[in-house]
């Protein structure tokens, strides 16, 4: 009976709890505040995380940017990193007090060597809601990432325009070039790891064990060349073997736009001349030591079809001559002087100066060449101006020129390959003013001196055999012109 009241007396209670609501709110923000209070701790705690994260961030990129621009400004600069460090401190302030040393390195960037600079950095602190449940302090971590490429101001007097094939310029052999003066490629060829370097820099080889190597350097080299040039720019790649040989500022991947050819808008003065040229080599008897009869040649301006050799002792008179097809062939054999002139190759016509007549025009590294004094310098402004229809800039723009190759005409290799022309010489070979080959290839051998103007070669390709000696390519107390290679920076990562 007890029972029975007791179990009824329950369930009339339980009834009335059902029916009552107005404690509801109370039961369920009392299930909730858990919820609210956890949410609220880790919403604080990952907006301080956030912060901490951002600034370190942004300390990191400002060091990345920092140092690779002391690299774009300076190559050989030993201070990048430690200017990547100093913005880095300058920008942090929340987290200065517990983040640790940033990591500042060179790294590689799209298959290129030590092109970039990479920073880490890391902060590590308790955060107030989160140690609670991890027992541990928290680590923010970073990284950044910034490409470069190098800038300088730089002197060029050996210049390749081929823009997209590789080697445009290769140093062969035992080749000597100490002038000084700057050697340039307009190549944007470049030889690339298409894998991913390892921590020695090595290149991974792909996975069928071939190199992971890809493509060709646009500055190739062949041989232990001597290099002084004072920089080294290109377009594309530049061979890594040239960072042990020589002390130079090497720029590689330089924008193609920045690269300038100094003779890109002259236009060949072929239709200012109109007469034929002539050129006779007369005897003019004995010579005292040998008995023979000495012959002597006189050389005058003109167009001379199909080539011209010189075939005796020879003096080039004053101004312009314009080879059309054919080889102008001056060689070690004989005597030659020309002051004040300049050839003007077209229909194909190929060089070949210096050596002797046997020299041959396939590229080869050995150029026989003797001491028969060849003396050749540019035409002056004054001769120019005496041609019909010549004007004033035009003259400036071409005073100086001794040989100049008609853009307008098909070369005489214009593949780049095979017979190109061929610039050979010794220790009696004066070559003084401006050789502009833009269709076709030159290889340059033996020896060369200036007389009284700085030399420059500008060619399609440039090959620098095991017999080039060139430790000169201006005149005491004269300078090639300068131009300022602009360096880039980008943030990558």
């Amino acid at each position: 009976m007890i029972l029975r009241r007791s179990a009824k007396s329950a369930c009339r209670f339980f009834k009335r709890f059902r029916r009552e609501t107005s404690a509801n709110a109370l039961i369920l923000t009392a299930f909730g505040m858990p919820m609210v209070i956890g949410g609220g701790g880790f919403a604080i705690d990952f907006a301080q995380y956030y912060l901490w994260k951002r600034e370190l961030q942004y300390a990191a990129d400002q060091a990345a940017m920092a140092a690779a621009w002391e690299l774009a400004e300076n190559p050989n600069s030993t201070e990048w990193a430690a200017r990547g460090l100093t913005e880095f401190n300058a920008n942090e302030a929340v987290t200065a007090d517990f983040n640790g040393a940033p990591t500042i390195v060179k790294s590689h960037y799209a298959g290129v060597l030590n092109n970039a600079v990479t920073v880490n950095a890391s902060a590590t602190k308790r955060l107030p809601f989160t140690s609670y449940f991890t027992k541990n302090d928290t680590t923010v971590s970073v990284m950044s990432q910034a490409a470069f490429t190098g800038g300088a101001t730089v002197s060029n007097c050996l210049i390749s325009l081929e823009e997209g094939d590789s080697d445009a310029i290769r140093l062969n052999g035992d080749a000597l070039f100490t002038a000084g003066c700057g050697i340039m490629a307009m190549s944007n060829s470049k030889r690339l790891c298409v894998t991913s370097f390892n921590e020695a820099g090595e290149c991974v080889t792909k996975d069928d064990g071939t190199s992971g190597w890809e493509g060709r350097d646009a500055i190739v080299v062949n041989g232990q060349p001597t290099i002084d040039a004072g920089s080294i720019t290109s377009a594309g790649t530049i061979d890594d073997q040239l960072n042990y040989m020589t002390d130079d500022i090497i720029l590689e991947n330089v924008p193609q736009d920045q690269l300038v050819d100094p003779f890109k808008d002259v236009v060949a003065p072929v239709d200012l001349v109109s007469n034929e040229g002539s050129y006779t080599c007369k005897a003019t008897g004995k010579g005292k030591n040998s008995g023979e009869t000495v012959e002597l040649g006189i050389a005058r301006p003109g167009i001379y079809d199909r080539g011209l050799t010189v075939a005796c002792d020879t003096t080039f008179q004053a101004g312009i001559y314009v080879i059309n097809g054919g080889t102008l062939k001056i060689n070690g054999d004989h005597r030659v002087i020309g002051n004040d002139i300049m050839f003007v190759l077209t229909g194909g016509a190929q060089l070949a100066l210096g050596g002797t007549a046997q020299t041959n025009l396939d590229n080869t590294v050995d150029v026989a060449v003797d001491g028969t004094e060849i003396n050749l310098q540019g035409i002056t402004y004054d001769t120019l101006m005496t041609y019909p229809g010549m004007t004033d800039e035009w003259a400036k723009a071409m005073m100086g020129m001794l040989i100049f190759e008609d853009p307008d005409s098909e070369g005489a290799n214009p593949s780049g390959e095979g017979n190109g022309h061929l610039f050979a010489g010794t220790s009696n070979t004066w070559i003084s003013g401006s050789v502009y080959l833009p269709k076709s290839s030159i290889t340059m051998a033996g020896t060369a001196q200036v007389a009284n103007m700085c030399l420059m070669i500008v060619a399609n390709k440039v090959t620098l055999t095991g017999t080039t000696d060139m430790t000169e390519f201006c005149p005491e107390g004269e300078s090639h012109e300068t131009s300022v290679i602009y360096g880039t920076v980008k943030l990558i990562a």
